[in-house]
């Protein structure tokens, strides 16, 4: 009975796998190796796999094969080159051991290799080594040259988002899918939900990228968060971990991003002059709902109060909570939960000693920051000024990088200019113009900030005496108007560290006089801190 001689066959890429040249060349040389040597064949084509990974999770058909060897089935097999089988040292290292173990007779176009023979093993090893050097090399050239497309404006790979088409590697508007984009992000600013959003889409006969007439809330989220359409995206290089910056055509009006974020930030956190705040279906209130972060991965934690056990505070990232189940989790590494009684205690005692020994909150108190309604009016008219720089500014930018892209493609400069110190200025001017958007943008941020704290004086100021006494649901709203939040890290597995963030410069301040001798010549404050520290140990009860 005539052995067999199993053939086995691979390309790194589908285009070689597409040409059919490789691929049918290693099978040609296997059949013509089985004809010289007197034996049946059998062909185990692998088509186009990748020799990249460190385990054979993506090689089906080379798996299936070295079984068959362990059970004693395959004794003849045939690789056009080694590296067919691996590139990778602890790969190759481990089929080499099931190929001798096995006493199979490893073959290629130049002839037999004798694995039980030291010295063509040492061969084999030193061939392997210059394998995945040259793999190496080669994935080395793929991610620069994958880079510098980037950087020329190229896309990454994969589709396009909705409402773009992939020309020539590069992304362009798709005319039909983004006046959807345009109309989903109009029904956002204009108060609609997802969920509204959603049926509006199916009512309207709106597809998705893959063709399904209903489109996820996770993916309407999703678009609204995308960058894309603000005119940039940001691509990680695993490897470097640096990320660059990529421009793209703008889908939607400046305005109506910015407005868009607004009512996002609005809506997730519940702040006044929302059109629309998510019903809270929670039965009971935690004093740090929504205030307590994890430091780690940036998600809110969520009470958990038992009746027989001890009550604790979990990190969002780890629970299945409704109002998370349509966003991208992140990925934690905390691991444990914390208390509630004690993590309340200790926040509110923390908090209630910065305020108490800070000059510059008993003053706000006192003038109650902005001081008279005038310099109220004045403030509320400075944001409509401000809203106005904004505008301009952000049409300057639209314009500023439509001039580069046609710089780019077009080059309508004469021979005595240059061309590359032109499109750098421009890349300055817009750079600087969306830095003042920038800042503009934090100072209307400070500015609602201030506006929010004059009305939460009003509720609360001729009540700051009687501070425990609150119900918990007064401390809870008490805390919203001082603390912007609360971050909870692990120290080890005994403590925790509570970084409170404070909505002003509370922390540390310092009131000094004029003149020390003469205290009626008045003092200014010196501003402390926003942020204070506390180790604590949240697992254990503390002794009152």
């Amino acid at each position: 009975m005539k052995e067999t001689l199993h053939i086995y066959t691979r390309v790194s890429t589908t285009v070689q796998e597409d040409d059919g040249t490789s691929l049918s060349t290693q099978k040609e040389l296997g059949l013509d190796r089985s004809k010289k040597l007197g034996m049946k064949h059998k062909v185990w084509n692998e088509g186009s796999q990748s020799s990249s990974k460190d385990d054979l999770s993506n090689r089906p058909v080379l798996t299936e094969l070295l079984q068959d060897i362990r059970d004693g089935n395959i004794k003849h097999l045939y690789v056009w080159n080694t590296d067919r089988l691996s590139r990778n040292i602890q790969t190759w290292g481990l089929i080499r051991l099931i190929l001798i173990q096995n006493e199979v007779h490893l073959h290629t176009p130049t002839g037999e290799m004798r694995l039980s023979d030291p010295q063509t093993n040492l061969m084999l090893g030193i061939m392997s080594e210059f394998s995945q050097y040259d793999n190496l090399l080669r994935t080395e050239r793929f991610r620069l040259g994958k880079l510098e497309t980037i950087k020329n404006g190229g896309w990454k790979g994969g589709p396009p988002p909705f409402g773009y088409n992939l020309v020539h590697k590069k992304l362009e508007v798709n005319q039909e899918e983004s006046k959807w984009v345009i109309k989903i992000h109009e029904w956002y600013r204009d108060g609609l939900s997802p969920q509204e959003i959603k049926d509006e889409l199916v009512m309207n006969g709106v597809l998705t990228r893959r063709g399904n007439p209903v489109w996820s809330l996770g993916s309407i989220n999703a678009l609204l968060k995308n960058t894309h359409y603000d005119g940039y995206w940001y691509y990680v290089d695993k490897k470097s971990n640096n990320s660059i910056r990529v421009s793209c055509p703008r889908v939607c009006p400046p305005e109506l991003i910015r407005l868009v974020k607004k009512s996002w930030d609005d809506r997730r956190y519940k702040t006044e002059g929302s059109q629309r705040c998510k019903t809270s279906v929670t039965k009971h209130t935690y004093l740090l709902s929504k205030i307590l972060k994890c430091g780690c991965c940036g998600s809110f934690y969520y009470g958990n109060r038992k009746k027989t056990q001890t009550s604790y505070y979990c990190c969002g990232s780890k629970t299945g909570k409704y109002r998370d189940k349509h966003l991208n989790k992140a990925v934690c590494g905390s691991e444990r939960n914390v208390r509630i009684d004690t993590t309340d205690k200790v926040v509110w005692d923390l908090v209630k000693t910065v305020l108490g020994t800070s000059h510059l909150y008993k003053e706000q108190i006192k003038e109650g920051v902005l001081g008279t309604v005038e310099t109220y009016k004045e403030t509320l008219e400075g944001k409509k000024k401000t809203n106005r720089k904004i505008n301009k500014l952000s049409k300057e930018v639209d314009t500023i990088t439509g001039s580069i892209v046609k710089l780019t493609t077009e080059n309508i400069l004469s021979e005595t200019r240059d061309l590359k110190q032109v499109i750098r200025k421009l890349e300055q001017e817009r750079l600087t113009r969306e830095a003042s958007i920038q800042r503009l943008t934090e100072e209307l941020q400070d500015l609602d900030i201030q506006n929010k704290w004059v009305d939460w004086l009003k509720v609360w100021r001729n009540r700051l005496k009687d501070l425990d006494t609150f119900t918990i649901e007064e401390k809870h709203e008490f805390l919203k108007g001082v603390v912007s939040e609360v971050l909870l890290k692990e120290v080890d597995n005994q403590k925790h560290s509570l970084e409170v963030i404070f909505q002003f410069p509370w922390v540390g301040d310092n009131l000094v006089y004029k003149d020390p001798n003469k205290k009626s010549l008045g003092y200014t404050i010196r501003e402390g801190r926003t942020r204070k520290k506390k180790k604590a140990e949240l697992l254990k009860k503390l002794v009152s």
